[in-house]
């Protein structure tokens, strides 16, 4: 069975000579790979720090023999069962890298305080699949092995202004370094959450994006958590957009200064540095020129994996085989969207042109340059690395709920589809609650904010007299409301009643206006299964509050029919009335 890779997009690595000396590996007359063989190797030995001293034998010979390397002996192996910190190296690329803890090796009899001199499989991981997604080294995948690339050769034997511009090149094959060079060419000095809102498929998991104005709002506001919220609070397109960013202020394409920034949320005003902030510098302008083929130089063709173009979905097969299809169809050819709807369904792919649309626009924003002209769309790329391997997978459940939602969605953004992957996550419940209150905030302009964090709700909103609590529930086998869940909502309903600072000193319905008098709860969730009707009964007895569950799917039929004016502000609460689920029809 052909093992699956997954290669494109890197969220971690960072040093550069970390990477030269990753790629050095492949190359047995290098300085590194001499050293390894020479000192490394036989200090893990001395102090029995290999995993396994006869599988090092045959990882010895591979690296003298400059054939291609499997790539399970360059990654090695997890910790299994056990901890990570106790894991032994198990992966040649793991001997390269130095770890950041300090230990006390064995050195010739004495011991020595040194960083443990390897490091885990995971961060190894992350510098081979960087070296792959630039391509320094070439991977195939019929025997899942890698070698290095004349321009991985070229990398290995370079230092000083030589070595920037051997990075530089390789970037340039790299789309998303070309997406963001052409976010910044004009000039703007954008934050990572700016850039990351643009980067990706932005209307599915794995390329999710922190709205500013909520970060903003929860960074002033929360003043004792500002390093969680530094540290934690981004989007993976945020932390993609950060780490391209880095990569590209040390070649000098890039500066890196903090953004002063004033957002709006909630009513109010909201006023912060962020540090991860970028402007293009003059090289970057004149090589994003080369990358779009506007210089002397010859456009640099682009890497481009399968696994770039989807990440997390659970049909993430399904979602690559249709978006690599649309690129090999519009390679130096205009395609209109329904010449690339007859052309999937000829390979077995049934699509609307809405959703094509919208793979599209994903694939312009992880750095594919497309030409649009008289409705048809060509690309004007050369594609390198794509290879289609498999034409037998089918689409998931996900999908075809965003198939049933996506022809509706006329005015409200497509992104926000989004919202049906992270629904059945149960890892990403506070992306759900943050996304959802986007959606209801930035999107419709319901005031309100997000909450969350120990004794709130996930978030609130309100319009005129009418305020809405609710409580976010990412479940991927339906919500069910348990017990611990009613008693929450009933608490949080007795004290926006009561408003007591002595029963809940974080006061946080003091969210609400002034002026809101009238109140609903609502459940948001992926879909509900059970006795969920006498259970919001249950909660309007004890508090005389009415409430109702919302699926996924009706949030976004709400939202639409609220942008486009044919359900009224007030006529939306009125939804949350009748203590059941709400269900909702949009007339076409």
């Amino acid at each position: 069975m052909k093992i699956q890779r997954t290669f494109g997009w890197v969220q971690n690595p960072a040093n550069s000579l970390t990477l030269q000396r990753v790629v050095a590996i492949f190359e047995p007359n290098s300085d590194i790979a001499k050293w390894l063989l020479s000192e490394r190797i036989p200090l893990l030995t001395d102090n029995g720090l290999l995993h396994n001293v006869v599988e090092w034998d045959k990882y010895t010979a591979m690296i003298c023999s400059g054939l291609p390397i499997p790539y399970s002996a360059l990654k090695g192996k997890g910790c299994g069962r056990g901890r990570r910190a106790d894991a032994k190296c198990s992966g040649i690329v793991q001997a390269v890298i130095d770890a950041q803890k300090k230990v006390e090796i064995i050195v010739n009899g004495e011991k020595v305080a040194m960083h443990k001199p390897y490091t885990d499989d995971w961060t190894a991981d992350g510098y081979l699949r960087w070296a792959i997604s630039i391509g320094f080294v070439e991977y195939n995948p019929e025997d899942d092995t890698c070698k290095i690339s004349k321009l991985g050769t070229q990398f290995i034997y370079s230092s000083g202004t030589g070595f920037k511009e051997v990075l530089g090149q390789a970037y340039l094959s790299y789309p998303p370094v070309c997406r963001i060079l052409q976010l910044l060419a004009n000039g703007e000095h954008l934050t990572k959450f700016e850039i990351g809102r643009n980067l990706g498929f932005t209307s599915e998991a794995g390329f999710t994006s922190f709205p500013q104005n909520i970060w903003a709002q929860a960074y002033q506001e929360h003043p004792e958590e500002r390093a969680i919220i530094r540290n934690n609070y981004e989007g993976s397109s945020d932390k993609y957009a950060r780490m391209i960013c880095s990569w590209l202020n040390e070649i000098g394409w890039v500066n890196i200064s903090g953004k002063q920034v004033v957002e709006q949320y909630g009513g109010k005003s909201y006023s912060c540095t962020i540090a991860q902030a970028y402007t293009i510098t003059a090289l970057g302008r004149s090589n994003y020129k080369r990358a779009i083929g506007k210089s002397s130089s010859a456009r640099v063709p682009k890497i481009v994996f399968m696994g770039m173009l989807s990440t997390k979905p659970v049909d993430k097969d399904y979602l690559r085989l249709r978006r690599a299809l649309i690129i090999k169809y519009t390679e130096n050819e205009y395609r209109s969207l329904d010449d690339i709807k007859n052309y999937l369904n000829s390979q077995g792919l049934d699509e609307s042109t809405d959703t094509i649309k919208d793979d599209l626009q994903g694939l312009i924003n992880i750095g594919l340059n497309y030409v649009l002209k008289s409705g048809c769309y060509k690309l004007v790329d050369e594609i390198k690395g794509l290879v289609i391997q498999s034409s037998k997978c089918e689409k998931g459940d996900v999908s075809l709920i965003k198939d049933k939602i996506r022809p509706y969605l006329n005015n409200v953004n497509q992104k926000y589809l989004l919202l049906v992957d992270l629904s059945l996550d149960g890892s990403s419940n506070l992306e759900f609650e943050i996304q959802t209150l986007d959606l209801l905030t930035n999107e419709l302009n319901f005031n309100g904010c997000h909450l969350g964090g120990s004794r709130r709700p996930d978030g609130i909103i309100y319009y005129s007299a009418n305020g809405l609590i609710i409580d976010n529930k990412a479940y991927s086998k339906g919500y069910a409301l348990p017990r611990h869940h009613i008693d929450e909502m009933v608490r949080y309903l007795e004290e926006n009643n009561k408003r007591d600072a002595g029963i809940n000193p974080n006061e946080w319905w003091k969210e609400f206006d002034e002026g809101v008098s009238h109140f609903n709860f609502a459940f948001i969730s992926s879909f509900f299964t059970g006795q969920y009707v006498p259970r919001l009964q249950e909660i309007k007895n004890r508090t005389g509050v009415n409430g109702a569950v919302w699926d996924v799917e009706n949030l976004l039929l709400v939202a639409e029919a609220l942008k486009r004016g044919s359900l009224s502000y007030a006529d939306f609460f009125l939804l949350f009335d009748k203590n059941d689920s709400i269900n909702f029809a949009i007339d076409d």
